[in-house]
């Protein structure tokens, strides 16, 4: 860095002096001049960080120099240094914008030191200055070219900026809307008062809403619907300036998802929450059936793309080409709802992003067809990108954001998140800008991971469901998106979708528990109680003791089988009732009800699992089962063993152990020598939190279970 440096002074002797101290700043370059019209001359060809003058100068002085240099040259740095020293120049020189103002005398190893150090403070100054007008420059023209309104609301309410769309949408002229009560221009007059009056309210307590709905006054007279995120704005000393607001107009969106109320039953779930376009496809068939808004999308009809799969992938961007086939094949193989956003060509030629939604319908006679919502999220794009891309103004969306932002380099480095990311993985801010984004997930979904990484880089867009590991091996399921920037950086959104996944993951486990249920109640013990009937009903013609003796004992055991399956109803109906909890397992061991023999348990003392809270069901299960079902067990032991996806616990005893042939079957529901439940009930309360149990002993040495915890399901509590 060279500080430049335009010396105007008459007196050629303090050229000489100056240019002497000056040399000894390896920093400070200075161009000398004798009188003020050469400067301005020397101006008008050269650029300069800072002007240092005289005052006392022929034809033109100082201070009229100094207005000259305001005038043509605006707030480029001046110091006025003079060996005049009347009160009145220095009065002069402050009213006509001098930045600082020295006296010639004195000591001039302290006077040039002071020189210096005040040049170098007004480069430093004014460095800062044009950074700050260079981002607001930066922000204001990135504000003009978004296609989403932009405007800045001072305490009172008072237009303070408003962006280019904003104009072209209301139709009013600049002029006609800067520094104008927003509330009485552009708010309908039947929400003025009610709008005005809340925000007051907002203002006293320096606490708006965050998103919001409004709707704002055309000029012509309409009224439009826009969707507005507002952001409190502050100086540098913290003292509000009041609210900058952006948000698109959502009007047709509006619309559209209004009209598709009126479409048939089977849409208007989708179409009620997107309001785009609702298409069908039969797979057997190849035909794609689309709404009549497609034209307005997409610019062709529903009868141009009518023959199905072939036209529609004619149309996709070629570097998104790949990912769409083989998220279409892998939905159509599997059928699985699928979620996915990429770019097509519009009939004009011009590409645009979609997100497109299906799943299969689920008629029992429909299994080949297709149905969901496609919605335009161009404009959504090209915004998240603009305002993203616009440094640290863009940085106070990003910092409010409720989901976790991250940037990172091509190797997976990280190098910025928001207070979502330290909230949502438990790491501060600091810690995480020293890992990789990789360190986040868990070892069995790295491969794939990395693949979409690498298909990332290569396609400039990714989007997928991930399960992040944050600290303390806490873990949420997390929607993905991530774009490639121009600059070669990543920058990355993950929308917290856990209580999501959890909440399908009950349903699906309530529903699969009640059909259980349902059938242990309807088969199992209507078949028990209609055995017991015909029994009851022959007691009477035996005759012989022996017979009626045998047919009693049989009763007596269908009743105890109707017993275990109450039993066995009533706990299990607990299985998923309650959240998982960590839960000591030496603790859990140690409180097993022992009939006769111990368990030798050489589990370490702080080791927990993240489980279903009668997970101590299990233990107790396993030991009833090495004691009733093992022989003659003389030694039960527990014990750990690590492997590369994470822990197992062993279970072992020395009794006959299983054979070969039913270790697969052991676990399924009603096999076994008794009552057939204790194994598989031990198998579901494992499954709640993704742990699993499978019989690996041989036969005629014992038993031997092992139950395999991922990492995430396990810690030891002295490392918290």
């Amino acid at each position: 860095m060279t500080i430049s440096i335009l010396y105007v002074d008459d007196d050629t002797d303090y050229h000489i002096i100056v240019s002497k101290f000056f040399e000894r700043e390896a920093d400070l370059s200075a161009t000398f001049c004798s009188t003020a019209h050469a400067a301005l001359d020397l101006l008008e060809h050269e650029s300069f960080d800072v002007i240092v003058s005289d005052y006392m100068m022929p034809v033109m002085d100082g201070i009229s120099l100094l207005k000259e240099v305001r005038k043509r040259h605006g707030r480029l740095p001046f110091i006025l240094f003079t060996g005049r020293g009347r009160e009145e120049v220095v009065i002069q020189a402050i009213n006509n914008g001098a930045d600082y103002y020295l006296q010639k005398g004195g000591d001039f190893v302290s006077q040039f030191t002071d020189l210096i150090h005040k040049i170098r403070s007004l480069y430093e100054k004014n460095a800062i200055e044009n950074l700050a007008r260079e981002n607001e420059r930066r922000f204001r023209k990135t504000l003009d070219r978004i296609h989403m309104v932009a405007f800045h609301l001072d305490e009172n309410g008072t237009v303070q900026y408003c962006n280019d769309y904003l104009l072209s949408l209301t139709g009013w002229t600049r002029d006609e809307f800067l520094h104008k009560d927003f509330f009485e221009v552009a708010v309908p007059p039947e929400l003025r008062e009610k709008k005005k009056r809340l925000y007051k309210e907002a203002v006293s307590k320096e606490s708006i809403s965050q998103h919001e709905e409004m709707k704002i006054l055309l000029r012509s007279g309409e009224i439009r619907d826009l969707d507005i995120i507002n952001t409190d704005l502050r100086d540098e000393k913290g003292r509000f300036l009041g609210y900058m607001c952006i948000g698109e107009d959502v009007t047709e969106k509006k619309r559209v998802r209004n009209e598709a109320l009126s479409w048939k039953r089977r849409y208007e779930k989708l179409t009620a929450k997107t309001g785009q376009i609702a298409y069908e496809y039969d797979i057997d068939n190849d035909i794609l059936l689309l709404d009549e808004s497609a034209s307005h999308v997409i610019g062709y009809t529903p009868d141009e793309l009518k023959n199905g799969k072939e036209l529609w992938l004619n149309i996709i961007h070629p570097d998104d080409y790949e990912n769409v086939f083989d998220t279409f094949l892998w939905a159509v193989t599997e059928s699985e709802e699928f979620d996915l956003s990429y770019r097509i060509r519009h009939k004009n030629g011009s590409y645009i992003w979609i997100q497109i939604r299906g799943f299969f319908d689920p008629a029992p006679d429909s299994r080949s067809k297709i149905i969901g919502i496609i919605t335009d999220i161009t404009r959504e794009k090209e915004a998240e990108i603009a305002l993203l891309k616009s440094e640290e103004k863009f940085k106070l969306y990003l910092e409010k954001s409720p989901h976790l932002v991250f940037i990172l380099d091509r190797d997976g480095f990280i190098s910025y998140t928001n207070p979502a990311g330290e909230q949502l993985t438990g790491y501060t801010s600091a810690e995480i800008t020293q890992m990789n984004i990789f360190d986040f997930i868990l070892p069995e979904d790295l491969a794939e991971t990395q693949v979409t990484f690498h298909n990332l880089l290569e396609r400039g867009y990714a989007h997928k469901k991930l399960t992040l590991v944050g600290k303390n091996q806490k873990c949420m399921c997390v929607d993905a998106d991530a774009i490639l920037l121009e600059g070669g950086e990543i920058l990355g959104f993950c929308q917290d979708i856990t209580e999501n996944v959890v909440n399908e993951k009950k349903i699906a486990e309530i529903s699969r528990k009640l059909q259980l249920l349902q059938s242990i109640t309807r088969h199992d013990v209507m078949n028990v109680v209609t055995s017991i009937r015909g029994y009851m009903y022959l007691l009477n013609d035996f005759e012989e003791p022996a017979e009626k003796e045998r047919i009693s004992t049989t009763i007596v055991g269908l009743l105890k089988r109707i017993e275990n399956l109450i039993h066995f109803s009533r706990e299990y109906e607990q299985i998923g009732v309650h959240s998982p909890t960590w839960q000591n397992i030496a603790h859990l061991i140690e409180h097993i009800h022992a009939s006769g023999i111990q368990v030798r348990c050489m589990i370490p003392k702080d080791l927990a699992l993240y489980a279903d809270p009668m997970l101590d069901h299990v233990f107790a299960n396993l030991y009833h089962n090495s004691i009733n079902h093992g022989g003659d067990v003389t030694e039960i032991s527990c014990f750990m063993e690590t492997d590369e996806q994470g822990i197992r616990i062993i279970w072992e005893d020395n009794g006959v152990g299983i054979p070969s042939e039913e270790k697969d079957r052991i676990f399924i529901l009603g096999y076994g020598k008794n009552s057939g439940f204790g194994l598989y009930f031990i198998s579901e309360v494992l499954a709640m939190t993704g742990i699993t149990i499978t019989e690996t002993g041989e036969y005629g040495k014992g038993a031997r279970f092992e139950i395999s915890v991922p990492r995430a399901m396990y810690r030891f509590e002295s490392e918290q």
